[in-house]
């Protein structure tokens, strides 16, 4: 490829340079929070970095991570389950939240871990847990909610609930379920986060499984500081629309010169 100016030259060293900023740049410290999922259809996955938002990712350990809301909303059922006494509906979402796919008890595990865009840490993470303990699926005896998170392989902060059998306010509609297991918020600090784990366990007999016993789980307002950082892959908006723009701009220049 030749080109014909000066002009053209510049062109092609400003998409150069639109493309390096657009990846990396240095970060400010800020807090996020994730609490509006009103842009998803229900069961749409949520999954996959920057589906939420640019520094996130979530990923259901066992399954997928989908789009819910409260009640029949969008024709939603996975915020609901079936009893013997017909279909009971979960609430509590005011803007949508996110759950595993699955409707069948059996197949829910509810364990998610959330990991941030390359060159992000963060100091603290949070989520709000919704309908815990409404519905002992299992027969389950005790049973433990874990919110754990990492610095590379290092464990560096956790938060936990934990109950014994059927608990009381495990709706998260029902007035007691405000502020006892029906709306649990966890929250974990450390220094240089790089993932949050999500798990459960419960006992039944002399046996452990690993899951939640009350499968029909909500999450909602995920929270996130992140920290400081010479350089991180999500630039600031502005930033990045600014030199790809002039990208683009040298693009369209380097086609009408080009011999």
């Amino acid at each position: 490829m030749k080109f014909s100016n000066t002009k053209s030259k510049l062109a092609l060293a400003g998409l150069a340079i639109a493309g390096a900023f657009a990846v990396q740049q240095p970060m400010q410290a800020a807090s996020y929070v994730v609490d509006d999922f009103t842009k998803f259809e229900a069961g749409q996955s949520v999954e996959g970095l920057g589906t939420v938002h640019e520094l996130l990712n979530i990923d259901a350990i066992n399954s997928d991570a989908v789009a819910i809301f409260q009640g029949s909303e969008k024709n939603d059922d996975v915020w609901s389950y079936q009893s013997n006494t017909g279909t009971r509906i979960n609430g509590g979402l005011s803007f949508g939240g996110f759950s595993e796919v699955s409707t069948k008890k059996g197949d829910r595990n509810n364990s998610f871990e959330f990991t941030f865009a390359e060159g992000v840490t963060v100091s603290d993470f949070s989520l709000l847990m919704l309908d815990y303990g409404d519905y002992n699926a299992f027969g389950a005896q005790g049973h433990n909610v874990f919110l754990t998170a990492y610095s590379g392989d290092q464990q560096v902060g956790q938060d936990s609930l934990s109950g014994q059998g059927n608990v009381s306010g495990g709706d998260a509609t029902s007035p007691d379920g405000v502020t006892e297991f029906g709306r649990t918020n966890l929250a974990v600090q450390g220094e240089d986060i790089t993932s949050v784990k999500l798990t459960f366990d419960f006992q039944k007999g002399d046996n452990t499984y690993n899951k939640s016993f009350d499968p029909f789980l909500g999450f909602d307002s995920l929270s996130f500081t992140t920290n400081e950082a010479d350089t991180a892959d999500v630039p600031e908006p502005a930033t990045a629309l600014a030199l790809l723009v002039v990208g683009a701009v040298g693009t369209t220049t380097l086609k009408r010169k080009k011999a």
